[in-house]
């Protein structure tokens, strides 16, 4: 992934890469609750803007690689940078999830939409009980064959029915 033009060893389409994303998210959370009680913008303005900078500088080392902050210019004294650093790295990630999207759901009326072979991503069990709510249309092959079953059964019995009158 190349944010603000350097090229990190990160993917959004990497499971690891997302687990370390997500516990780092989470350590660095957990971080802001435990510590950052002793740092208020009203007690100490500084104290408080480069504590949130080691916050960030410390989610990125841990998520793009350690010195990933210091490669992107943070000192941990400029949280103007931070924030700019923190929209790039939001910036690509949305960049690689459009990219894929437009893999698996190629544009109407794209040139290069027939060639592309649409891959439906995986769903679990809620969210396709959800998609069979959401578009009924959507045959159910087994409650077609249950319909199926029922009426061979009935027109069977009437059959009998008639044979015995």
């Amino acid at each position: 992934m190349i944010i603000n033009g350097i090229d990190f060893d990160f993917s959004t389409l990497n499971a690891n890469d997302v687990d370390r994303m997500l516990a780092a998210q989470t350590r660095q959370q957990e971080r802001a609750r435990t510590e950052g009680s002793r740092y208020t913008p009203e007690s100490d303005y500084p104290a408080w803007l480069r504590f949130q900078c080691r916050i960030f500088m410390d989610y990125l080392d841990e998520v793009l690689g350690e010195g990933a902050s210091e490669k992107l210019g943070l000192d941990g004294n400029n949280f103007n940078a931070c924030l700019t650093v923190s929209k790039a790295f939001a910036k690509a990630m949305a960049t690689e999830k459009a990219s894929v999207n437009a893999l698996l759901h190629p544009v109407e009326g794209d040139v290069h939409a027939s060639a592309a072979q649409a891959i439906p991503a995986p769903m679990n069990r809620e969210q396709r009980r959800a998609a069979v709510k959401a578009h009924p249309a959507v045959v159910d092959f087994r409650a077609q064959e249950a319909a199926k079953a029922a009426r061979r059964a009935q027109l069977k019995a009437e059959l009998e029915a008639l044979d015995n009158a």
